[in-house]
């Protein structure tokens, strides 16, 4: 179980205004998908398990009410105030934007460190947000998260006084000489600050600079100036720490997460014969000795029962796989639930609110619209029910268990995590 911060110590601010002009559409850059789920639902997600009860501000401006609504529509439980940033003048004019606020007035009242995250890193696993978080020795009023990269273009660097000692700021790209451009430790626009320092260093920083932006980093050099302290983290993985800018980078990020919740279930028991062809959603859940084929594509909450073989290009949407089921190649099933030890397809297509029961036999070309199949019935091939009800073979039991949660006993899994 994983250790918890608790309230008044932390509160996060995540910056999700910026329009994401790069990636070339409409939508807010934060609500595009990392394995089935919004960029931001992941960094949430991160916040509840080590921090749950840490006020957090959603720093919005480009499609701030398509946000708002996506966020609460999942994240209705958590302490979160939505903070809007009219124009988009830089991250330091969003965090102050968020501290000027109401929530900023209270964490200032409350003495409560403030964790400072993009919202377009996906991949920042829980133990890196856990240190983060982490209480700020004496006299430090601030950390910072750090990198070193092989290719250090596009990423502020930093600079510090002889090779390990103290930092005394970070330079952005476009301002860096070439000397400087050479730094290959960079920043990972991730940083805790001591509330107060933090609102009155916003109030400080200029946008004098090549892109005429209010820079957040800008306040590591006010802190080596007023001769303050700051702490820093270097983290030894720097993919975890890239961000989202364009589509490219998207469909990298969403591989990497791919290949993250494989491994993880791939060691709790999880048999996958092609990772490399296999999609596994993040709020997907399995059971001991799963046989994953290639192809296969597992979305939204679906849930899959232990011992289950699943052929190739099985593609499952929200549906509920009991124990032993056995889904032949190309069988796809939305929000449906199959029982155990069913035999469903090759080529079966269960349409939303099928119910099939155990032992049940579902043939080739088979297609199900809110049809339930009783315990050990069989379908034979190229057949079609629809808003049907199919009863149970001579022996087998009719009862409500195969649309029920009984059918989620077996499993007693937990999801997969970035950890």
């Amino acid at each position: 179980m994983k250790s918890t911060i608790s309230p008044p110590s932390v509160a996060v601010i995540l910056l999700a205004a910026g329009q994401g002009k790069r990636m070339q559409s409409s939508r807010p850059k934060v609500l595009h998908e990392v394995s089935g789920e919004p960029m931001i639902f992941h960094l949430l997600k991160r916040i509840q398990e080590v921090a749950p009860q840490a006020p957090v501000a959603i720093v919005v401006g480009h499609g701030r009410e398509e946000v708002q609504k996506v966020v609460r529509s999942r994240f209705s439980a958590m302490s979160i105030s939505f903070i809007d940033q009219p124009e988009q003048k830089g991250t330091g004019h969003a965090a102050r934007c968020a501290m000027d606020s109401p929530w900023g007035i209270q964490r200032l009242d409350q003495k409560q460190a403030v964790l400072i995250l993009p919202g377009d890193f996906p991949l920042l696993p829980s133990t890196l947000i856990q240190q983060m978080i982490q209480p700020l020795g004496k006299g430090a009023v601030a950390r910072l998260l750090t990198c070193h990269l092989k290719d250090p273009t596009g990423y502020g660097r930093v600079i510090r006084q002889g090779k390990w000692a103290s930092v005394l700021k970070v330079v952005e790209e476009k301002d860096a000489n070439a000397k400087e451009k050479q730094i290959q430790e960079v920043v990972a626009s991730i940083y805790l600050f001591e509330p107060r320092f933090l609102s009155e260093g916003l109030r400080k920083i200029s946008n004098r600079n090549a892109q005429g932006e209010y820079y957040l980093p800008d306040l590591v050099e006010q802190i080596s100036k007023s001769k303050k302290k700051s702490e820093v983290l270097v983290w030894a993985n720097p993919d975890v720490l890239r961000g989202v800018n364009d589509p490219w980078e998207l469909a990298w990020a969403d591989q990497m997460m791919n290949e993250i919740l494989i491994r993880s279930w791939a060691l709790k028991g999880v048999r996958f014969l092609d990772p490399r062809s296999t999609r596994v959603g993040a709020d997907v859940i399995l059971d001991l000795d799963i046989t994953v084929h290639p192809g296969v594509i597992l979305e939204g909450k679906t849930r899959v029962g232990s011992a289950a073989v699943l052929g190739p290009r099985v593609i499952l949407k929200d549906t509920l796989v009991g124990a032993n089921a056995n889904l032949k190649a190309g069988t796809i099933a939305e929000a449906s639930v199959i029982g155990e030890s069913a035999q469903i397809g090759p080529y079966a297509h269960l349409r939303p609110e099928s119910h099939v029961g155990a032992r049940a036999k579902i043939g080739n070309f088979v297609e199900l619209k809110k049809t339930t199949v009783g315990e050990a019935s069989a379908i034979a091939h190229l057949s079609y029910l629809g808003d049907a009800e199919c009863g149970c073979h001579p022996g087998g039991q009719c009862d409500s268990s195969i649309s029920s949660p009984a059918l989620l006993k077996p499993l007693g899994r937990t999801r997969s995590s970035l950890n």
